[in-house]
């Protein structure tokens, strides 16, 4: 269905000199993504990084790591003792937890720069569902949990992108959306020349992410990502996070649980979806930690 009611946003008239690799006209106003987050996905394929590696990062960004203290320091994690420093959260919860960590509260600063509108939460509840489904769905399918968790993490930087250069507007179109049914992705072409899937591969592309994770961004609508692969992970979790309550618009077909995981390659569906109950706790518990303010 098709986004009639909604007015697009003026483009500015093409340049002689736009070409395929110049940034989409939607998302050239958007504010640079903190150089610490691209530091850390540039080490997601480094097995060998060190712990003081992740210290020595994250104590450029004092803001960062207060930010990472609190949450270590929160409920989610439940520890008995405090956490006083980010060297001791290393030692504490491990390298990869605390990479984790620094990644999602680096977005949740990136979307502060946007609008604190129900937009802006819905778009970050529905990413942090998609990024704690994903990482259960890797795990079922044999696959490395952290990867599935930043791809789904990341799975809709685009659509972020678009609400912090445009929170009215973009805000505006979800309401219409959700309100109408209509279907995202053609609502997006029409306003803004572009889909949220193709600006985050953009994003994916000009940030150096690995391939897989490209594919995952700029794929995870497409219904041939039926497989086992990270694209396939992230689709699977995005259809999940709908079921759950955490679509960002609502899809006029209402998928069950048994058949999002029915698409899965896996011979142990039972069981998994049995694992899955309560995940609205975990989904609920990590939006309320992490959820920009």
């Amino acid at each position: 269905m098709l986004c009639k009611s909604l007015m697009p946003v003026q483009a500015p008239p093409p340049t002689p000199a736009a070409s395929a690799t110049a940034r989409p006209w939607a998302i050239k106003r958007l504010p640079p993504f903190p150089a610490v987050a691209l530091q850390l996905l540039s080490l997601l394929d480094n097995e060998d990084v060190s712990m003081k590696q992740i210290v020595n990062l994250l104590r450029v960004d004092p803001a960062l790591s207060a930010e990472i203290l609190r949450v270590s320091n929160s409920a989610l994690y439940g520890l008995s003792r405090r956490i006083d420093n980010v060297s001791h959260a290393v030692v504490v919860l491990g390298t990869e937890v605390v990479k984790r960590l620094a990644l999602t509260v680096a977005i949740g600063k990136f979307t502060r720069n946007g609008s604190n509108s129900a937009a802006l939460k819905r778009c970050w509840d529905h990413s942090m569902a998609v990024a704690l489904l994903a990482e259960r769905v890797a795990g079922q399918l044999h696959q490395p949990r952290d990867r599935g968790y930043t791809a789904g993490l990341l799975h809709d930087v685009g659509a972020l992108a678009l609400l912090t250069c445009f929170p009215s507007e973009y805000g505006n179109m979800i309401e219409v959306a959700r309100e109408n049914s209509f279907e995202q992705l053609e609502c997006e072409r029409q306003m803004f020349d572009i889909d949220h899937a193709a600006a985050g591969g953009w994003l994916a592309r000009h940030w150096n992410l690995p391939d897989d994770l490209v594919s995952a961004i700029s794929r995870h609508h497409d219904p041939e990502a039926c497989g086992s692969d990270i694209t396939s992970i992230v689709r699977c979790a995005d259809r999940l996070a709908g079921v759950y309550g955490y679509a960002l618009i609502e899809d006029h077909v209402h998928e069950t649980p048994e058949e999002v995981v029915g698409d899965l390659q896996t011979k142990d569906a039972d069981d998994f979806l049995a694992r899955l109950e309560g995940v609205d706790e975990a989904i609920r518990n990590a939006i309320h930690t992490f959820s920009p303010h």
